[in-house]
């Protein structure tokens, strides 16, 4: 997504995605990232929005850094992170940050990794996420799962929220393209302003990389990764050809 479709992303994003159990995933993630009575460390969130993971996992006892590629996320990441909690946020891209630490461990939530579409983006990050992390250091990521996109393909959908200040409605129509793994997501989105009565459209595409589990272990291998587990999304179920999501858990070898 370009920096001006983030920028008018970033204004409707926490709405949409109110309802999501934050401290859900970041309490089942966190259970993946260290073994029982183990102590919170530094935590790397890659793309991390406007920061509802970050601020979950802090509350777990990790001192978390938080990077994503737009700046608007990031600034409403920190305006909505009290002072006092243990995080940090960067605004940089998945496959060139350069923090110039390591961490203990690091995760990539939401589906970022299939957001790394272009030729060899999603192998970038890998390595550049190792290049961060300490020797036997875990990466917890999720992703679009090929055998569950091909067997229930994208379709048309509709997504509406509001608050007291706006509504929001987004209808997603995708474009397949099986050959090359991608999803193009063309967004059209109507703002209604509820005070004004005036409406605001706007449209956005997101390109989505579904991935393979061999070419995800090549990838991963190659960057000094090795896969210890597997997950249908972030759920004890185990990763089959119908989940949609899959979640892969890494260490640094």
């Amino acid at each position: 997504m370009k920096a001006e479709a983030f920028l008018r992303y970033a204004r409707y994003y926490d709405l949409l995605n109110r309802e999501k159990d934050y401290a859900g995933e970041a309490q089942f993630a966190d259970r993946l990232l260290r073994p029982a009575g183990a102590p919170a460390r530094t935590l790397l969130d890659i793309g991390c929005g406007t920061g509802g993971h970050a601020r979950e996992f802090a509350r777990l006892g990790w001192r978390v850094t938080g990077i994503d590629l737009s700046t608007p996320m990031i600034e409403i990441a920190q305006a909505k992170t009290a002072a006092d909690m243990a995080v940090e946020f960067v605004a940089a891209a998945a496959d060139e940050f350069d923090l110039g630490q390591t961490f203990a461990a690091a995760v990539s939530l939401f589906h970022v990794v299939s957001y790394q579409s272009g030729p060899g983006q999603a192998f970038r990050m890998f390595a550049n996420v190792r290049r961060h992390l300490a020797p036997a250091g875990i990466f917890v990521f999720d992703f679009w799962h090929g055998p569950g996109v091909l067997a229930d393909p994208p379709v048309v959908r509709t997504r509406r929220a509001e608050d007291e200040g706006i509504r929001v409605t987004r209808v997603a129509k995708p474009a397949h393209n099986p050959l090359q793994c991608l999803v193009e997501i063309n967004y059209k989105i109507d703002i209604e302003d509820l005070g004004l009565g005036t409406t605001e459209r706007i449209g956005e595409t997101h390109r989505m990389r579904y991935f393979f589990l061999p070419e995800l272990e090549f990838m991963l291998g190659q960057s000094g990764f090795s896969i210890e587990a597997l997950h249908a999304g972030l759920s004890e179920r185990s990763l089959d050809r119908t989940a949609w999501y899959g979640l892969v858990v890494a260490r640094a070898c």
